[in-house]
């Protein structure tokens, strides 16, 4: 038997992924870094949709 993941899955495992290391950081005492690393997450997906609009580019500029 097949396991499915929802269509939601990645919606929901990502930020869960990411409470969960801020949260480890805080147990382990290095708190300070937790704001290092959402803005690392933050930096990634400004990347990422950069990345997914880019091969785009040539049709639109072709438009104008």
């Amino acid at each position: 038997m097949s396991n499915k993941r929802s269509w939601y899955a990645g919606l929901v495992l990502v930020p869960r992924t990411a409470l969960r290391t801020a949260k480890t950081f805080r147990v382990h005492g290095l708190g300070l870094f937790v704001p290092f690393v959402f803005l690392l997450l933050i930096g990634s997906a400004i990347l990422w949709v950069l990345n997914t609009i880019a091969p785009l580019a040539p049709f639109i500029y072709s438009l104008f």
